[in-house]
């Protein structure tokens, strides 16, 4: 269900959120609604390195509404990455770094609503394949 003032936060957001306040003002005065992908939490998890850390993790999942990519993202994810690869000559690390980018834009797409990140460069080269709403921060 599409709706325009949807936004979900990449882990690069929340992780300036988390470690340095950055941005928290700016959530605050957004008019978004905030929602989270599925895939996001698990990079957050995966990366936590601190009880601290792990908690923020599992309140943000308690709290908000999760997105979480279908079997299709999946499918049209390794066809994205494929295009790239055979595009910019990328090897199966940078391939792998940017396979829950192209999850995280595919889901965001399809329910409508804008993605918040500071990873320009790998969400750029993802929109260059398929569009979808991004900002950077």
């Amino acid at each position: 269900m599409p709706t325009g003032n949807l936004a979900v936060l990449d882990t690069s957001v929340y992780i300036e959120i988390f470690r340095t306040g950055r941005f928290t003002l700016d959530l605050l005065r957004s008019p978004w609604i905030i929602r989270c992908s599925s895939v996001v939490l698990h990079e957050l998890r995966r990366g936590a390195r601190t009880n601290l850390e792990v908690r923020f993790v599992n309140e943000l999942a308690r709290k908000i509404q999760i997105i979480t990519p279908a079997e299709r993202h999946w499918l049209e994810s390794a066809e994205i990455l494929s295009i790239i690869r055979r595009k910019k000559g990328y090897g199966q690390n940078k391939l792998r770094e940017l396979a829950f980018d192209a999850l995280i834009a595919l889901s965001v797409r399809d329910i409508g609503a804008i993605l918040i990140t500071c990873n320009r460069r790998d969400f750029e080269e993802i929109r260059s394949q398929k569009p979808f709403k991004v900002l950077f921060w």
